[in-house]
């Protein structure tokens, strides 16, 4: 395989790469917003059904009554941050391969032209 062919194929696996992060990153931005809507919703409910007592016996049972939603929630935030991340490695990964790129062609040219030319 030429070293041409090598950039163009790892050029081509690092973009579908990042197209797939994309993909995940704007469902799971979907699913922050759906889950923060259902906690939110429960929360609010469980306020209208909290027994009496102190203020922090009413919030201790509103927070755990609402505790699998909020995990859904806090979870959903954690794999959008991870997507995201894997996204900007994946950013990184193409600027890295377009300045290997950018070095190869400079090689090239100064091979094609010569030393005097290619300092000018």
């Amino acid at each position: 395989m030429t070293t041409l062919a090598f950039y163009a194929e790892e050029m081509t696996r690092l973009s579908r790469l990042l197209d797939g992060g994309l993909d995940v990153l704007r469902d799971q931005a979907h699913e922050v917003a759906e889950a923060e809507h259902d906690y939110r919703k429960m929360v609010a409910q469980a306020w209208l059904e909290t027994p009496e007592g102190t203020v922090p016996e009413r919030e201790a049972w509103v927070g755990g009554h609402c505790a699998s939603r909020r995990r859904r929630r806090d979870l959903a935030e954690h794999m959008t941050r991870a997507a995201l991340e894997s996204v900007r490695a994946r950013r990184g990964q193409l600027s890295a391969l377009q300045s290997l790129l950018s070095a190869y062609r400079a090689e090239a040219e100064f091979v094609r032209t010569g030393q005097d030319e290619a300092m000018v």
